[in-house]
């Protein structure tokens, strides 16, 4: 999900959570395209490159409990990841996991919790820096199964005061099209728009998840945007203008995720 993931669970870009000003303007764009929200939980870690091989053993463990929780309906993902493109001081690893209400992650997460203090400590961890998130999405797409050496993308944006009827005019015509065909012909696993359900950073601020199909859906995910630049030269500035450049950027991690 970084300020990984998160900020989770694309080089694209999404939905905005415009200022409060403009928030019934996006509520009259974009109703009848909204599914039913989806809230994930990320935590990011910044593990001590020493201890990275001790906490990446210790995922099987968690990969017990995660299996059971989605297959008794409490969960509809998970997955891990691993930065790839690192940054002093920001995370290196991380997890996700989502469900349908906030009352279901909760009980993973306490399901979580309760597993940690039964197994003790992970050494890896203890001088590791952590960033929680809980994020809501309500515009995403997915293939199910387990998708290993899967690469996760995620840029982060911030829209502008009183632009959120562009963004989502933007979204809607030039973006989401986009990556529903890149879904349908296998080239990504996953998309989502992702905001802050629980805001910690600017409410103004909002990601795109991407999931690839390996490195050559990495490929074709960067083909398809100059193919959409060349086909609708309007449709990238528009985006762009739309939203403070300064506040974007961008995260690749290398993920293994489970979709129901």
């Amino acid at each position: 999900m970084h300020k990984g993931f998160s900020k989770f669970v694309l080089a694209l870009a999404l939905t905005a959570v415009a200022a409060l000003s403009a928030a019934p303007a996006r509520a009259q764009a974009t109703d009848e395209k909204e599914k039913a929200p989806v809230y994930t939980y990320v935590s990011e870690w910044a593990v001590p490159r020493a201890d990275w091989a001790t906490y990446e053993k210790g995922i099987s463990a968690t990969k017990q409990l995660m299996d059971k929780l989605v297959a008794d309906g409490t969960l509809v993902d998970y997955g891990w990841f691993k930065n790839l493109v690192h940054q002093e001081g920001a995370p290196t690893h991380g997890d996700w996991f989502s469900a349908t209400s906030v009352g279901n992650v909760m009980k993973a997460l306490n399901a979580l919790m309760a597993q940690g203090a039964a197994a003790g400590p992970d050494k890896s961890l203890i001088d590791s820096k952590h960033w929680d998130y809980l994020l809501v999405s309500r515009q995403y797409g997915k293939h199910s199964g387990t998708f290993e050496n899967s690469y996760l993308r995620v840029s982060s944006y911030k829209t502008k005061h009183g632009e959120g009827e562009t963004v989502e005019k933007a979204l809607n015509s030039y973006i989401i099209p986009r990556l529903e065909k890149l879904l349908a012909d296998g080239a990504i696993h996953y998309y989502a728009v992702s905001r802050e359900a629980i805001h910690t950073d600017d409410p103004a601020e909002f990601d795109i998840v991407v999931i690839t199909n390996g490195a050559a859906g990495l490929d074709k995910f960067y083909e398809s945007l100059e193919v959409a630049a060349k086909a609708n030269p309007t449709g990238s500035p528009a985006f762009a203008s739309a939203n403070e450049g300064s506040a974007h950027r961008d995260f690749l991690s290398l993920a293994t995720a489970v979709f129901k």
